[in-house]
């Protein structure tokens, strides 16, 4: 805490920018960095749907083809068919030509269909497809692919990669790979199937998919069959490395992988078959920040940074130095810097506080002239004071010696006049008591009106209308006696009789209002006016300083709001407000 009490304000406000631009640097890095992880998580999302996507419209292909081999098991000739496929004998040119017209019109249905081909359990077949040259088909019972469809538990088996080898017995150098749909045909009556129907895509279908519309630079698009072989592949990249990597019990999942480089590699199984689809990624190629926003980073750090040196070399300039030559000049000899004029020519705050610093030094420099010929004035009149001066004991003891004199010859209110001016004098003249409480003030307001009215022979009455509750408030003391003495001999001196004083004290909103009021000749307006304003040092047309002393001592002791305020009424009255702070000892 002592640390921060001494640090320079040139050093606080360094240490206030330094925060500033790092509180500032780190919103920024962070907001990059929000920026960056809405990217990325973007584009985990762009590719994941790019998958779902892509295996749908595999999916879709697929299911397409399967419909379509569902033809021959639709035709009304439908027991012909199982017929032919279940006699032990080869076809006859009438059953060979039906046969190749249901592969026909299987190949007239889906133009992505390039082969169709029809089976019975022997292996003796027929066939219609489309751009082939072969005409002589193999018998397939040794192949795996009519092993694997005469022993599935399913109705359908999808074989991943089939060629012309599998199909002809003379086959071209131009050898045709393709996928294919094999669907048992099967005597609904019976519960026996009696042959297979073989339906081929061009593997270009499938590929055609992987490449169209590709979202990123050197993506890679791999499909797998159950075994982990690779199907079809739009590229080049380490099949075996990156399906090792892969644990499909995972999936559907993202995952990164490292080779010759990083990769973002997406996999999924696809609906309906046992393929896996693997999308594979560099990530240089996946995440990238938009350029404009990288250099709106840097023009935002470089900016601030530069910002922030120019305000505080200007706050230098302005503001430190300045104030770092005034404090020198302050440090000075403070008799020599009295009489010298600091020098500083700009019109700012800080030229505000050089003027007030030099008017300062200069009214100091008069108040020390003036200061030492008062002095000098106070001595000659202390001088003359203790020329002049009477013990205020002689006076006390004079009252007394009249005051035992009177009862000695039986003049009680001689004596009694004696023994209440005394104990006024005595409350007066206490210099070490300054406030007192209400009550005891009222207690010698009592004894002075005792006197004025033996004085003034009953010339007027006293009523005193004090709320008990405030009696033990603390005052200044003397300030109701000379109000009183004002309304007597100002108020009611010239009335013939009748005259009245009320004495009113109440605590409203937290002050003391006493109030003195008569009913005596009041006072004309304008003098109202300029009475109130010389007691108020506004104007000098009165000689009395009664008034002008007691408000000057509330407004010292307690603040410019408080003080006398007189209101009159010509031929009704005068009253006399004194407002004071509530301040009780109770």
């Amino acid at each position: 805490m002592k640390f921060k009490k001494n640090l320079s304000i040139k050093k606080l406000t360094l240490i206030i920018f330094s925060i500033m631009y790092s509180f500032f640097f780190l919103i920024t890095t962070l907001n990059l960095y929000s920026y960056s992880k809405y990217e990325f998580n973007k584009t985990e999302k762009l590719i994941k749907n790019y998958n779902t996507s892509l295996s749908q419209q595999i999916t879709e292909k697929i299911n397409n083809i399967s419909n379509v081999s569902k033809y021959p098991l639709l035709v009304p000739e439908i027991d012909r068919l199982h017929s032919i496929l279940s006699a032990n004998k080869p076809y006859n040119i009438d059953e060979y030509n039906y046969l190749t017209y249901l592969c026909e019109m299987i190949l007239i249905q889906n133009d992505s269909i390039n082969g169709a081909y029809l089976y019975d359990l022997k292996g003796r077949g027929v066939f219609s497809s489309k751009n082939s040259s072969n005409d002589k088909l193999k018998n397939p019972t040794t192949e795996k692919w009519f092993l694997d469809a005469l022993t599935s538990s399913e109705t359908t088996t999808l074989i991943s990669n089939i060629n012309t080898n599998n199909l002809f017995q003379i086959t071209s150098s131009n050898d045709e790979h393709s996928i294919a749909i094999v669907r048992k045909i099967i005597d609904i009556n019976t519960k026996k199937f009696n042959g297979l129907l073989l339906v081929t895509l061009p593997i270009e279908e499938i590929e055609n998919l992987l490449k169209k519309d590709l979202p990123f630079n050197n993506q890679v698009t791999t499909i797998f069959d159950s075994t982990g072989t690779p199907i079809l592949n739009t590229d080049n990249i380490n099949n075996n490395l990156l399906n090792s990597e892969i644990n499909y019990s995972q999936i559907p999942k993202l995952k990164y992988i490292h080779t010759d480089k990083d990769y973002i590699v997406s996999y999924n199984i696809i609906p309906t078959t046992n393929w896996s689809l693997v999308t594979s990624i560099p990530k240089s190629d996946a995440f990238h920040i938009d350029n404009l926003y990288i250099i709106s980073f840097m023009i935002n750090i470089i900016f601030c940074l530069i910002l922030f040196i120019v305000l505080f070399v200007l706050f230098i300039k302005r503001i430190f130095n300045p104030i770092k030559s005034l404090i020198e000049n302050m440090k000075g000899n403070v008799e020599n810097n009295l009489n010298y004029k600091f020098n500083y020519k700009r019109n700012d705050e800080i030229g505000i506080l050089v003027k007030s610093y030099n008017e300062m030094k200069n009214r100091i420099n008069s108040l020390i002239t003036i200061n030492y010929k008062n002095k000098l004035e106070q001595k000659e009149l202390d001088l003359r004071q203790l020329q002049n001066q009477i013990n205020p004991h002689f006076i006390y003891n004079t009252l007394e010696s009249i005051h035992m004199m009177a009862e000695i010859n039986d003049d009680l209110e001689t004596s009694t006049m004696a023994e209440y001016f005394g104990s006024i004098i005595r409350y007066s003249m206490n210099r070490k008591i300054n406030t007192v409480l209400l009550k005891e003030e009222i207690s010698i307001i009592e004894n002075y009106i005792y006197l004025q009215k033996m004085r003034f022979d009953q010339l007027f009455t006293i009523e005193n209308l004090i709320d008990p509750e405030v009696l033990d408030c603390e005052i200044i003391k003397m300030i109701i006696q000379p109000l009183i003495e004002n309304s007597i001999y100002h108020g009611l001196s010239e009335c013939n009789g009748n005259g009245k004083i009320i004495i009113q004290g109440q605590h409203i909103n937290n002050n003391l209002l006493l109030t003195i009021s008569d009913n005596g000749i009041g006072i004309e307006d304008d003098t109202l006016k300029d009475l109130n304003d010389y007691i108020n040092d506004k104007n000098n047309k009165f000689k009395g300083i009664a008034l002008r002393n007691i408000n000057k001592r509330l407004k010292l002791n307690y603040g410019e709001e408080y003080g006398l305020e007189i209101f009159s009424v010509v031929g009704k009255g005068t009253s006399m407000t004194l407002t004071l702070p509530f301040i009780s000892l109770t």
